[in-house]
């Protein structure tokens, strides 16, 4: 490591790590997902973390060993709580991880993270469709992620509880729909109407590029291509990747069943499934989602547009999870139609702790089954 307090952080860390907790937060996360009752409500907690090195977006952007650390800081926050997470990490680097195969610029802020420009050309969509799945090695932005996976594993490896405990996620690979607009543009939404096929044939390449990028990176991750360890300390015990479908809740309900769920049935299908995951108001979209073949489990980041205890009823007799990181009034409804498994809560946003003291409070809390306070904006 460069920086000498880096070092020092990772060797702290590394005492932190308890194999005895993480053993039964493992079996916590199987019960989870085999539908069997749970001692008490998993929560995973937000934590500021102040006491470790954590980098903004732009200034980890291109210097590996920021990333890093500024990743290891999640596994710090659930090491000093012993909440409900497992440890992972991942190259950081937004949602442009494909779309920069695909030559589409990208803009990056510490506001806005990074996002693709689009490029709003279907002269230049057509011509991409005819080049097919671009080239993974000679990447430029490919080989920043493969920098950091060699980084990483080589940093880890240097410490016991770390190298064993401490996992890998893929980068992120958005969705099929997804990759369409972040690489093509607001246009696509007027191509829907004007140029349908055009339209299908490059959701059909997005579809071929995500499970091709997903499988390239699997043995970089070190992680087997059905299950995974996810973002926020989830484990995918059924199912290899996440699909997310933020940009599919601007359109209709029929298009989403009719062109997004065939493709994301397709893209699942290789890794057994996954999760599923989109902001924003997606009610006309979850009857196809809670039917989609793969669908294990469920998140919204938007969570209070959507009536907790009906999405509960829908879940429960599809053994589908759900993660939860909205409104806590209705938490012990929704335990009880649950069977008090198949549920996890995330605390963030409104529920963000202020401080570790604050965060253990809620942790307990919300564990015992009962709501909490919200924090103000």
């Amino acid at each position: 490591m460069k920086n000498p307090a880096h070092s020092r952080a990772l060797e702290a860390l590394d005492r932190m790590i308890d194999p005895v907790h993480v053993a039964a937060t493992e079996a916590l996360h199987e019960k989870l997902w085999a539908g069997e009752a749970l001692p008490y409500l998993p929560c995973v907690c937000g934590d500021p973390a102040p006491d470790f090195p954590r980098y903004g977006f732009t200034e980890s952007y291109d210097d590996v060993e920021k990333n890093f650390m500024s990743s290891l800081a999640e596994v710090y926050a659930g090491a000093s709580l012993k909440d409900d997470r497992l440890y992972q990490i991942r190259p950081e680097y937004g949602v442009v991880n494909i779309p920069e195969l695909f030559g589409v610029p990208s803009v990056v802020s510490d506001a806005g993270r990074s996002m693709s420009e689009g490029l709003n050309d279907r002269d230049a969509i057509r011509r991409l469709l005819d080049r097919g799945i671009p080239d993974f090695e000679g990447n430029r932005h490919n080989r920043k992620i493969r920098e950091f996976q060699e980084f990483a594993w080589t940093e880890l490896g240097r410490y016991e509880n770390l190298s064993r405990y401490v996992h890998m996620t893929l980068p992120d690979t958005q969705g099929p729909f997804d990759l369409s607009c972040l690489i093509w543009g607001a246009d696509i939404f007027l191509a829907v109407y004007d140029e349908p096929e055009l339209v299908r044939d490059f959701m059909t390449l997005m579809t071929d590029t995500f499970i091709a990028f997903n499988r390239y990176h699997k043995p970089f991750s070190r992680e087997p291509l059905k299950s995974a360890y996810h973002i926020a300390g989830l484990k995918l015990v059924n199912g290899g990747i996440r699909i997310c479908d933020d940009s599919a809740t601007l359109c209709n309900g029929d298009f989403y069943r009719e062109a997004v769920a065939p493709c994301n049935e397709r893209a699942f299908a290789p890794f057994d499934g996954g999760w599923l995951h989109y902001c924003g108001n997606g009610n006309h979209m979850l009857p196809a989602i809670v039917d989609m073949k793969g669908v294990h489990a469920l998140h919204f980041g938007n969570p209070d547009m959507h009536d907790l205890l009906a999405v509960c009823r829908d879940l429960r007799p599809r053994n589908i999870v759900l993660y939860w990181s909205g409104a806590l009034e209705q938490i012990p409804a929704a335990a009880e139609i649950t069977g008090h498994t198949g549920l996890l809560v995330l605390l963030e946003n409104r529920y963000a702790p202020k401080d570790r003291a604050d965060a253990l409070w809620r942790l307990n809390e919300v564990r015992a089954g009962r709501p909490i306070p919200k924090a103000a904006w």
